[in-house]
């Protein structure tokens, strides 16, 4: 196989992961603005009230239609945090001082599951197991160290990778 082949191969396998990378960013920026979108419901103005008039307020006479119950929302100046019924916080969107964003989604037991993020070096997108424990990173990641290549070449960690680590934190899969 010919340099020109190899150069070529490389040059593609390089063009299908900034695809993919792109496909991913769009999605990300897809997520934003609908978590954008779902805070900007009109709200009514907040008037603080004691605990006696809110049990006033949710104290219905007989026969009368029940009411939705009253939900809090809460929105931080870096932050919006998505609560479930019981409000238990299951997801949240942050920005932080250094420029980065991250998306993280918790389950049912308040453990993180995914987390999206963006920052200085790239998009990533992180799985985690129940335990907390990494086991999909795709995306630009710092969590695998540079390695050299079959052709003793040493590579950087790339900005666009998939890696796979089993459930005690062994690397299994890595590519590129």
């Amino acid at each position: 196989m010919t340099d020109l082949e190899l150069l070529s191969r490389r040059l593609q396998t390089l063009e299908n992961r900034f695809r993919t990378m792109k496909l991913l960013a769009v999605i990300a920026c897809i997520v934003v603005v609908a978590l954008g979108l779902m805070g900007q419901a009109q709200r009514l103005p907040q008037v603080p009230l004691s605990i006696n008039q809110l049990d006033e307020l949710q104290t219905l006479p007989k026969g009368a239609p029940a009411r939705q119950p009253i939900v809090q929302d809460d929105l931080r100046a870096h932050q919006i945090i998505l609560v479930d019924e019981k409000g238990k916080e299951r997801a949240s969107l942050v920005a932080d001082n250094a420029g980065s964003v991250f998306l993280v989604m918790s389950d049912a037991a308040g453990k993180s599951r995914i987390n999206l993020s963006v920052s200085n070096d790239g998009p990533t997108l992180t799985f985690f197991d129940p335990s907390g424990q990494t086991r999909t990173i795709v995306g630009s990641t710092t969590a695998v160290p540079s390695h050299v290549n079959n052709n003793g070449i040493a590579e950087l960690a790339p900005p666009s990778s998939i890696v796979l680590f089993d459930s005690k934190g062994k690397l299994l899969f890595r590519t590129p």
